[in-house]
């Protein structure tokens, strides 16, 4: 290839990142025009600088804005880092009209951030939040890390943030109206508020219940919910902002995590409490206790270690207590331990949020709604259903004991259940012997179909269904021609035998809803329901008549055929009476055997 070959290949090559690098949002000059109704994420605006000593000023950061570089999603959210990160943020308003935004990060949990606006007259304004501050030195005090901010007609404005935190660098913002903002910001209270009061009534009502019946499980569970709720209320800022609004520093980001794992220790004592496998599965119950123990020590270290190496402890014991409370449900449920399938599916819900929450603040996937209140969603649900998974299991061992006392109470009357038995015993055999007496009334014996008692009550039984429904309704009476002959020559139990053939024939061809039975001797009837016409009649007359015909082996080994005279009538139940239909069908039925046998005739 010619050099000028390379070069032609090259520029395409430049042509086409750049192509891609536009696409991908990749720009050095990311300016942010204000949209005057709507709030706008400022994902795609922010450009980063990494500052790992956390020691440069802002006039450093002015000067050497080259250091900058664009932003793309996965740079906003860095995981644990010690490193403090710079946000810089090009904004100008195309406004006739003055516009108030207020710029809010997602991530409540950020510890301090200083917001440097620099306006293009070079003069610079500064404000500061976070959670190293208390509420009433905050710019603004809420739960969020919040920024006001107004921009005149034609304003351009350089914004940079210092953001610095023990927790997860997450670094998703936007900037709302002021208006939109309070409305979201007072719905999220309102959600906020409704999921910790459910968090405390069902706290209460456990540890009432434990009062009542002395059951370690509710009193575990009710420890479990307010240790949750309280590292729950420091994550989402709540907590710093109305609990403990002095508490600031150290101790008070030591709540998050040591809450957490606490959390996660009396949620495995729970499980161990609550499956109860020390004499079902001794082995599962000492690996759940060995593990309380090691979260116990676990949750005395969050105390001891550095705040952002307790975080990475409570990330590292959300993860492994989801496969641990998973996998002992699994094994509950195999177990068929009382409410385990409950149990399993409540920790499902609520343990993948936690996993989530701690896959997220290490950094290895995205934030997003489901990754920032994927726990709260899942607790929410899941405290509901351990609350019903006790109930069934409070129940369940109530039943336990009701039948330990109903079994004393046996044993003291065993002469009498004896007695009771034989007596219970002796009814059922007198109800069988009346069944199978009232079968025999209306069956026939040696074929199994109905005997004629049997057909009549039927017949009246579907006469009354047809008019109701007003449909056609057929019965098909059959007389087998040539059967007299082989009983003659071949004896009765060669006679009996080519009626049960010709019987199940019957039973085979016609509908389950039909009714099929032997008026005796040799002749057998077929009522069907919902005949659609004559002619259809006369198709399943014709059908029977052909089933019949077919040869027959006898126990001597000999083949017989013998023929059938078919005679079919048809109504719809009010015009004609069973008996009618009946004597109808006979006299279809004699017209064939007078004229040529072996054939279907319709009574008309």
């Amino acid at each position: 290839m010619l050099p000028g070959d390379w070069r032609l290949v090259s520029q395409c090559f430049a042509l086409i990142w750049l192509f891609l690098a536009a696409a991908s949002g990749w720009s050095s000059e990311r300016l942010l025009v204000l949209d005057e109704h709507e709030a706008q994420p400022l994902d795609r605006f922010v450009s980063l600088l990494r500052d790992p000593g956390g020691e440069l000023t802002l006039e450093q950061v002015r000067s050497g804005t080259d250091h900058f570089r664009p932003a793309v999603p996965g740079d906003l959210h860095q995981g644990y880092t010690p490193d403090v990160y710079w946000m810089r943020i090009e904004v100008e308003s195309h406004s006739s009209t003055r516009l108030d935004r207020m710029l809010e990060f997602t991530y409540a949990y950020l510890d301090d951030i200083s917001l440097y606006r620099v306006n293009a007259k070079g003069t610079v304004e500064r404000m500061r939040s976070g959670r190293t501050l208390a509420p009433a030195d905050r710019v603004v005090a809420h739960r969020k890390p919040i920024f006001p901010l107004s921009f005149e007609p034609g304003d351009r404005a350089t914004l940079y943030l210092r953001v610095a935190t023990h927790a997860s660098m997450t670094l998703n913002a936007r900037l709302a109206p002021t208006f939109e903002f309070y409305e979201d910001s007072d719905l999220e209270y309102i959600w906020l508020a409704l999921y910790f009061g459910m968090l405390v009534a069902l706290g209460a009502y456990n540890f009432l219940l434990f009062l009542g019946t002395g059951q370690r499980s509710f009193l575990l569970y009710s420890l479990f919910v307010f240790s949750f709720g309280v590292a729950a209320s420091s994550m989402n800022g709540l907590g710093p902002l109305f609990m403990w609004p002095g508490l600031v520093g150290e101790w008070g980001n030591r709540i998050l995590p040591t809450g957490y794992t606490l959390a996660a220790t009396l949620a495995v004592m729970f499980a161990r409490s609550f499956l109860n496998m020390r004499s079902i599965a001794p082995r599962w119950d000492q690996a759940l206790s060995v593990i309380a123990i090691c979260w116990w020590c676990a949750t005395m270290l969050t105390l001891l270690v550095s705040v952002q190496n307790a975080l990475k402890i409570m990330s590292a014991m959300g993860i492994l207590t989801t496969v641990f409370l998973i996998t002992s449900g699994i094994a509950g449920v195999r177990y068929r331990i009382p409410a385990a399938r409950i149990y399993l599916t409540a920790w499902l819900l609520l343990l993948v949020g936690a996993a989530l929450l701690s896959v997220r603040n290490l950094g290895w996937i995205p934030s997003n709604f489901f990754t920032v209140y994927g726990l709260q969603i899942g607790s929410a649900i899941e405290m509901i259903l351990l609350s019903f998974g006790l109930a069934a299991r409070f129940n369940e061992l109530k039943r336990q004991k009701e039948e330990v006392q109903r079994q004393l109470l046996l044993s003291l009357k065993q002469q009498e259940r004896e007695l009771e038995r034989r007596v219970v015993q002796r009814t059922s055999e007198l109800e069988d012997a009346k069944a199978e007496l009232e079968r025999r009334v209306v069956e026939d014996p040696l074929t199994g179909l109905y005997n004629r008692y049997g057909l009549m009550i039927h017949l009246e039984k579907f006469t009354q269904r047809s008019q109701r429904r007003n449909e056609l309704l057929a019965v098909i009476l059959i007389d087998l021609d040539g059967f007299k002959a082989v009983n003659d020559q071949y004896g009765h139990e060669a006679g009996d035998v080519l009626l049960q053939t010709i019987a199940g024939r019957l039973r085979q061809e016609a509908r389950d809803s039909d009714c099929v039975a032997r008026m005796g001797g040799d002749e057998f009837v077929v009522v069907t329901e919902n005949v659609t016409s004559k002619a259809s009649a006369l198709e399943i007359g014709e059908r029977l008549r052909e089933a019949i015909t077919q040869p027959v082996t006898l126990p001597s080994g000999e083949i017989v055929s013998i023929g059938a005279s078919v005679g079919i009538c048809t109504g719809r139940g009010g015009e004609q009476t069973g008996s009618d239909l009946i004597r109808g069908a006979d006299q279809a039925m004699y017209r064939v055997k007078r004229e040529h046998k072996n054939d279907v005739c319709l009574f008309n």
